[in-house]
């Protein structure tokens, strides 16, 4: 057996349908290729299932995992991932999510958990020091993700730490969420492609964790040392500062002027009420009550927020601009219960915007009436019938029941050209971020293996200038060009497939080397930043391998008309689209992919995964 460092060795697999958990041992060759995180999900959720399965039956895989420097003294180092077949893209699915609970599961001893088959009825997962129980959760179904935080630290502790699905979850939303330390400052949102949907396909209501372990760690004096030397530099980026004091919300303003914030469905470069959606307007009602953090957190920028009937998390940039600004509100308190009422029915709250914004518009358009909404009127601006739709979405009841669809399947179900005011990638609806401000975003938006997301690479920072030179990015691309981007957009993503695998957060900024020298000494494991590089691509190739198993091509590589043909009129993108054919075809080259996207047989050899790639799509031998 060998000695682990910065992982346990130990993944829990659960045989729900059974009644049954069995504890794998960790392979050292698994971690070598896959590092952990989200490539030890994929590679798991690879040999584990057959990729046509239905999302929704017993058959689909959710897979928790955590990195080999989850829980350790690196900055922000408190995260997991859960992954498995998604039912809203009906391919590749991921989510991830901060806070505690990732670290507690290393410290009750294990890295991972494998979820597989059905439950007969309701349970949740006690995982104590090693222990593990399935126990009845009769008495959880139905209750918010708050109240079952509540309930279960009622039954087992106020210290343990839970991850549990709300209502959403139960009934099917294809876009339900999984919420982790929820009460009393959260919760943690692992957000988007319905991973709280299959856990509830499942009859998994939450698992709840504590563990009084150790994470061992190699070289600890050395580790110390490192990051005495990076966090000066950590808290010194701007975008750092702006979060430590305002949260993401404090780059509202930044992004407007960019003509990145969305407006009214995407249709608006400009908005005379954008000040009163500002984090300075919810300071000024006294809404933001302070700051919280993660585990290992400088930066703090969590923020609570109380107002006479909610208290807990404050709302982020993407839930202030997809329940704000894309359906034009600029009322700060309901921006504030929307999010609440999101939270508490475990639903995205990106998903759940673009998907109203698509009714409201389709309806404005005369394409759905009142006789496909249930007598409702959809009008912009409209905060009280946003907030009805978001808990009739929850309870998957009315016009709920469609938009709890997505906008992808609910227009093709309406069909009517709503297709067209439906804003998504593969089923993914579109982050805040609009692609006509940063066209490498476009790219990435467009190959992103789980559909349109803007924390893949996040190549919007490297189109405001920054510079990655450890990854042989040295230049500072302008924003509206397409000359470049494939290759800056493919390095990216395939370097943020290795941050999402050891895990940390993404607003840390540590520099690939640092982080190379953090991986290495704290496991024992020397990797340099081309090694770490080139897992990254094997994760992100065997992603796409699975998309391509699920009939993923070029095809499906493209962003909505909107932004190839529609140029906004003014604002700060005035007049642009996005060129996207060359900037894919540069993108393909780089990445040893065929014109019609998928990986090449000697790409994947030269990456090691061959084998699996065949298990997923055996015509690979014909390409």
């Amino acid at each position: 057996m060998p000695e682990w460092f910065g992982y346990i060795g130990r993944i829990l697999y659960v045989d729900l349908t059974n009644e049954k958990t069995e504890i794998r041992e960790l392979k050292e060759e698994e971690v070598d290729m896959f590092i952990g995180g989200i490539g030890l999900a994929t590679k798991i959720i690879t040999e584990e299932m057959d990729p046509l399965a239905d999302p929704l039956s017993p058959e689909n895989v959710l897979v928790f995992m955590t990195g080999p420097l989850t829980g350790t003294m690196v900055p922000s180092s408190g995260r997991y991932v859960v992954a498995a077949k998604s039912p809203l893209t009906l391919a590749w699915g991921e989510a991830h999510a901060s806070g505690f609970w990732g670290v507690e599961l290393k410290k009750a001893g294990f890295d991972g958990i494998v979820l597989k088959g059905k439950a007969t009825s309701p349970v949740y997962l006690w995982i104590h020091d090693g222990q593990v129980e399935i126990c009845d959760a009769e008495n959880l179904w139905s209750l918010s993700t708050i109240d079952t935080d509540i309930k279960l630290k009622e039954d087992l502790g106020k210290d343990i730490r839970v991850a549990a699905i709300g209502p959403a979850g139960e009934k099917g939303v294809r876009y339900a969420n999984i919420c982790n330390d929820i009460t009393p400052d959260g919760p943690r949102v692992a957000g988007r492609t319905g991973m709280g949907a299959v856990m509830g396909s499942k009859n998994v209501k939450a698992i709840a964790i504590k563990g009084n372990g150790k994470i061992p760690v190699k070289n600890a004096g050395r580790v110390r040392s490192i990051i005495r030397r990076i966090l000066p530099l950590i808290l010194s980026f701007p975008t750092t500062q702006i979060h430590a004091v305002c949260g993401t919300p404090g780059e509202i303003e930044e992004f407007y002027e960019y003509g990145d914030m969305p407006i009214k469905n995407f249709t608006a470069g400009i908005w005379d009420r954008i000040k009163n959606i500002t984090v300075k307007r919810f300071k000024e009602l006294g809404i933001i009550k302070g700051h919280r953090a993660c585990w290992a957190c400088p930066i703090h920028c969590w923020k609570y927020a109380e107002t006479k009937d909610t208290k807990g998390r404050a709302a982020e940039y993407e839930t202030i601009a997809s329940l704000g600004s894309l359906l034009t509100i600029d009322d700060p308190f309901y921006i504030t219960k929307a999010n609440d009422l999101c939270n508490r029915y475990g639903i995205d709250t990106i998903s759940t915007g673009v998907t109203i914004a698509w009714a409201i518009e389709s309806f404005e358009k005369g394409l759905l009436t009142k006789e496909d909404t249930g007598g409702l009127e959809l009008r912009w601006g409209d905060p009280e019938t946003v907030l009805n739709l978001i808990k009739m979405i929850g309870e998957r009841k009315g016009f709920g029941k469609l938009l709890g669809e997505g906008c992808r399947i609910a227009s093709k179900t309406i069909g009517r050209g709503t297709e067209k005011y439906c804003m998504h990638v593969k089923g993914l609806e579109i982050p805040m971020h609009d692609p006509r401000a940063f066209k490498g975003m476009g790219l990435q938006y467009a190959t992103s293996n789980r559909g349109a997301c803007h924390l893949q690479g996040l190549v919007f920072r490297i189109e405001q200038g920054q510079r990655v030179y450890d990854l042989k990015i040295y230049e500072r691309p302008d924003r509206f060009s397409v000359e470049g981007k494939g290759r800056i957009v493919a390095v990216m993503e395939m370097w943020h497939e290795v941050i999402e695998s050891m895990i940390i957060c993404k607003f840390t900024d540590i520099p690939p080397a640092h982080l190379a020298g953090l991986y290495s000494l704290i496991t024992g494991k020397k990797r340099n930043v081309q090694q770490l590089l080139q897992a990254g691509r094997r994760i992100f190739t065997l992603k796409r391998m699975f998309n391509v198993a699920n009939g993923i091509r070029r095809k499906d590589d493209t962003l909505p008309e909107r932004f190839l043909k529609e140029p906004l009129e003014e604002g700060g993108a005035k007049g642009q689209v996005v060129e996207l054919e060359p900037m894919l075809a540069e993108y393909y080259k780089y990445m040893g992919w065929n014109e019609e996207g998928i990986p090449k047989k000697e790409t994947l050899q030269e990456l090691g995964i061959l084998e699996l790639a065949k298990k997923l799509y055996p015509d690979i031998e014909k390409t």
